[in-house]
């Protein structure tokens, strides 16, 4: 069990979401970093899709009220175990009464926003519409459907393994992912890149986009040159002459898809986004690279590059193939 001292920023309990219920409105949440959260799980024992404490940033202060095998992966917020350093991407013992801390870290220092706090057994929470996450748009799932406050306490399962079995496991170097800036995201073009001028679609792949201050879990607006449309067909001008060519009718968008609300910024879709939308789609980021997105700070530089179906599913398999146990070093 942990005792929440300090809040932090924003830190709420995550599993991979609940899929299956956009048609209802209900966003997939889950981990905006969903790798980090496997490799965690992993880890410390348990089942990839295992809940944990997704962190934003700094300020998070917990006291365990129990003997623990803990691991942080994601982004390096400068995790410390009373005061100390702790090693990320790593499995260690923590005993009744020690406190985990994430401080401060220089902006101009960071690397991604996000760290990922797993423990052997999981963090204990009902379990809604299949899932464990933090709804935050519905305030439903996790704890209390909200982010964790001081004072809360936030209940642990079983381990399924010997805790002598679990601690000072790594993940070695080569298997970690590396948190850029520049990020490179993988994309497919569509649904609606008819509606773009070519000019525009070379721009959009061509142009390095910054990260907008307006980025969270719903989805992250990026900063640059503003788009341009095709002519819209003669019975939409007769019908709205001055309409938006940005606007499309009202239909579903997957995680990751790349609006571009009258033309302007770019809002790629988070865990916690909308389930439709009303503007057009100039692109999908594949669902390899959805993590980036969950991962990118403001000012960070972004580059989209085109890939096709069939090489999408090749880098799907491949990273899914990249998860093994195999790649998780015991240190006895």
């Amino acid at each position: 069990m942990f005792e929440v001292i300090h809040s932090g920023i924003m830190t709420t309990v995550q599993d991979l979401g609940r899929p299956g219920y956009s048609s209802a409105g209900i966003p997939l949440s889950g981990a905006a970093d969903p790798f980090s959260l496997k490799f965690g799980n992993l880890l410390v024992g348990n089942g990839p899709g295992e809940a944990g404490l997704e962190i934003l940033l700094y300020g998070l202060q917990l006291k365990a009220l129990k003997k623990m095998i803990i691991a942080v992966t994601g982004a390096d917020l400068g995790p410390m175990l009373n005061k100390e350093n702790i090693p990320m991407w790593s499995s260690i013992e923590i005993e009744n009464g020690d406190v985990l801390s994430f401080p401060f870290i220089k902006t101009s220092s960071l690397k991604g926003c996000r760290a990922y706090l797993t423990t052997a057994g999981g963090v204990d929470v009902p379990v809604v519409l299949g899932s464990k996450s933090t709804c935050l748009p519905g305030n439903f799932g996790g704890f209390n459907g909200r982010a964790l406050r001081k004072g809360d306490r936030i209940e642990i399962g079983n381990s399924l393994l010997p805790f002598s079995e679990l601690k000072n496991r790594r993940l070695s170097a080569m298997k970690r992912p590396r948190f850029g800036d520049p990020w490179e995201i993988r994309v497919i073009l569509g649904p609606h890149d008819h509606l773009f001028t070519e000019e525009s679609i070379e721009m959009f792949f061509s142009h390095a986009w910054r990260v907008s201050y307006k980025a969270s879990r719903f989805g992250v607006r990026y900063i640059g040159p503003k788009f341009n449309f095709k002519p819209r067909p003669s019975h939409q001008v007769k019908r709205d002459p001055k309409g938006d060519p940005s606007n499309i009718p009202s239909q579903g968008v997957p995680l990751g898809a790349i609006e571009i609300a009258g033309g302007e910024e770019p809002i790629a879709i988070g865990v916690d986004g909308p389930s439709s939308t009303g503007y057009a789609m100039i692109a999908t980021i594949i669902s390899t690279d959805v993590w980036k997105i969950g991962q990118s700070t403001p000012d960070d530089l972004t580059f989209f590059r085109r890939v096709g179906i069939d090489e999408a599913y090749q880098i799907l398999f491949d990273a899914e193939k990249w998860i093994e146990m195999e790649d998780i070093v015991n240190g006895g």
